[in-house]
């Protein structure tokens, strides 16, 4: 329901933001590529995600930028806690969310930002999809008119399930297509 609740909002919020823009927003797609540590009670292990993005966003004023972004991550991680243990790893193959992305401009073509969203992870091994809270930091840069090369971290924390907290640390690097 909260994933809804914040789908719903990050649509309205960039959809509104066109009617307020000095600059047209514009919508985009990307893909990254980085290193997750995900830790638990049970537990840490790593695995290197693929993120595929789309989003509307844009400069609302002179150095303020405001966008939502939707996005699905293929991957898989596992961690062996104890190999005698029922449920001895901890295994993810995907995950999907909505973020509300607010960035500062701090030259014509780079701007720094957060990311406040939602995540909804699939651990298989114990046959749950757990939703969870997302934020994060970036910088992006444009490369050329329409490409932006973006890196950044985001802390992912999920609600507890079968008796395991879990969270994750992921450092992305990628690119974005802005269709402007």
């Amino acid at each position: 329901m909260m994933f809804k609740k914040m789908l719903v909002a990050s649509a309205i919020l960039a959809a509104t933001s066109a009617a307020f823009a000095d600059i047209n927003p514009a919508p985009y797609l990307g893909a990254s590529v980085g290193v997750v540590d995900n830790t638990s009670s049970a537990g840490s292990f790593r695995g290197a995600p693929l993120t595929i993005s789309g989003g509307y966003g844009g400069v609302i004023n002179q150095n303020f930028y405001l966008a939502g972004e939707v996005f699905g991550v293929l991957a898989t991680s596992t961690f062996d806690s104890n190999p005698t243990a029922s449920h001895s790893s901890i295994k993810t193959t995907h995950a999907y969310g909505a973020s509300i992305i607010p960035g500062v401009m701090i030259s014509d073509h780079t701007m720094t930002f957060a990311r406040l969203g939602v995540v909804k992870s699939r651990f298989t091994n114990y046959g749950e999809s757990v939703a969870g809270g997302q934020a994060g930091l970036g910088i992006q840069t444009a490369l050329t008119q329409h490409v932006d090369l973006r890196g950044e971290y985001d802390y992912s924390k999920y609600n507890k399930f079968s008796g395991v907290s879990a969270k994750s640390d992921a450092f992305n690097v990628g690119l974005v297509y802005k269709f402007e």
